[in-house]
């Protein structure tokens, strides 16, 4: 099981990129706002090991309340708050639990918004899957019709049922292996389809759904709606991440969950047998909190003259921190193998539009708990590295699950560590007066470049033989010393 010292020194290789002249200061934890850790530290207890997923689903529902409210301006492009999420994890780690505590949560929300505001938000959870179901359809209905002498005749006319993709609120696909995206066939191309538009930005024309119907009748679908999914690995992932565009276009997190937290989870499950806890995650309370958060959006909303391009304002320092963000995500998979480098380069740009929205969600998240109004609703630089540190960990999932799946050899797929480059490289970075202590990035720096490697593979490859290797901070700073045999036997 990895513990918060490794999470903590593989962020420092992504922020540094491995690279001896970085001399910027490099934090710990960028704390995210008070709101979304409550939220994090509850769902953790229903569903253990899983904060990031949790952490984005507090977004997906911050996201979705706050699309009619705010634009995201970029030049003449404009974009919506809204995140889609898909998590793919190992079966039975923790998936159904974590929605068990995010849907209700957001139900009760949308309840209490709905009967303040008189919005319509709702969470419709897919269970048929039919063009019917999602989009909707026509059927004849006997109406009553008067002409123009008073009389009254029954006539049948076509009248548009609506799918549940309509309107506003949350998609939550508890099973999204049997959406169409992975399996191929007609009517599961114009699932993909459907969801392609969905996710389109609300600003334009783009995001309706139509579709011409077998008798020539257009029904027409006007979804709005965030998606929230959730499956297991599909053994045909790879192929899917870089051929469905509509992977791209969600927030994604991938994770093999470890064995050994696996039969942790197990243990956990027997152990609870024949105890008795309280069933009601703390829904209420949460539940409050985005209506507390949606109440705060909607005063400013109309002190802005209820324009949602300048709901939100952008402080100074913004786009650089954005920019830095977007390079350190380029600067991570630069080193990676071509085949790698090439699907993963490819989520930058929507990476970078989501890391947007998240810091756009940060500042929206912390207005209630900021007295002055007006400093809320400025997104600043610290809003974008809050967002970074759940964006970095979604694409240090997907970078680490291709450098592994993606092997252009079978024999590639069993790869051994070189233990003599770590050793050869431990030895010639080595100094006298540092008592055996080795700078660990400048020694996983050395290995890359010595083999060729990607860095993900090369952290991998550490993790597998670290009890060669004694540990120690200095500061921020992560040093290792190679232990003699004694002391490794």
């Amino acid at each position: 099981m990895s513990n918060e010292n490794d999470e903590y020194n593989e962020d420092r290789l992504y922020y540094e990129g491995l690279s001896e002249n970085v001399t910027a200061p490099i934090e710990k934890k960028n704390s995210l706002p008070k709101v979304v850790e409550q939220y994090v530290k509850d769902a953790a207890d229903m569903s253990k090991y899983n904060e990031i997923p949790a952490a984005i689903g507090f977004f997906v529902i911050l996201g979705q309340l706050s699309k009619d409210m705010v634009s995201i301006p970029s030049g003449t492009r404009r974009d919506d708050t809204r995140i889609h999420f898909l998590w793919m994890q190992t079966s039975g780690t923790g998936k159904t639990e974590m929605y068990n505590f995010f849907g209700p949560i957001g139900k009760e929300a949308m309840r209490l918004i709905n009967a303040k505001h008189g919005t319509t938000f709702d969470v419709f959870s897919v269970d048929d899957a039919t063009d019917a179901a999602l989009i909707g359809s026509n059927e004849k209905e006997r109406v009553e019709v008067e002409d123009e002498n008073g009389n009254t005749s029954w006539e049948e006319q076509l009248v548009q049922i609506d799918g549940g993709l309509e309107g506003s609120g949350l998609i939550a696909y508890d099973e999204f292996e049997y959406s169409g995206v992975f399996k191929a066939s007609q009517h599961k191309e114009n699932v993909i389809m459907y969801l392609n538009k969905l996710m389109n930005t609300l600003y334009g024309e783009n995001w309706i759904i139509q579709k011409k119907l077998r008798q020539g009748d257009m029904i027409e679908c006007r979804s709005q709606r965030s998606l929230y999914a959730t499956t297991y690995i599909p053994k045909t992932l790879t192929s899917i991440i870089a051929e469905k565009g509509v992977i791209q276009r969600t927030l994604i997190y991938i994770r093999e969950v470890p064995q050994e937290i696996q039969d942790e989870l197990r243990e956990m499950i027997l152990d609870e047998i024949g105890t008795i806890k309280p069933k009601n995650a703390p829904i209420q309370k949460h539940a409050n909190n985005f209506a507390l958060i949606y109440d705060a959006l909607k005063e400013r909303y109309e002190d802005a003259g209820n324009d949602p391009l300048h709901t939100i304002r952008f402080g100074r320092g913004f786009n650089d921190a954005l920019k830095n963000e977007s390079n350190k995500m380029r600067n991570y998979v630069s080193s990676s193998r071509p085949e790698v480098f090439e699907i993963a380069g490819n989520f930058i740009t929507r990476l970078n539009q989501t890391m947007t929205r998240l810091a756009v969600l940060c500042c929206i998240a912390e207005a209630p708990n900021i007295k002055d109004r007006e400093k809320r609703f400025i997104v600043t630089e610290r809003h974008v590295r809050q967002a970074s540190s759940v964006i970095r960990q979604c694409y240090k999932s997907l970078v680490t699950w291709l450098d592994v799946a993606l092997k252009v050899k079978a024999t590639a797929l069993h790869e051994k560590v070189n233990v003599n480059a770590f050793r050869m490289a431990y030895t010639k970075l080595l100094r006298e007066d540092d008592d055996g202590w080795v700078n660990k990035a400048l020694l996983l720096e050395k290995v890359r470049k010595d083999t060729k490697k990607g860095q993900a593979t090369i952290y991998r490859q550490f993790k597998e033989i670290s009890d060669m290797f004694d540990n120690k901070k200095i500061g921020i700073r992560a040093y290792v010393r190679m232990k003699n045999k004694e002391e490794k036997e």
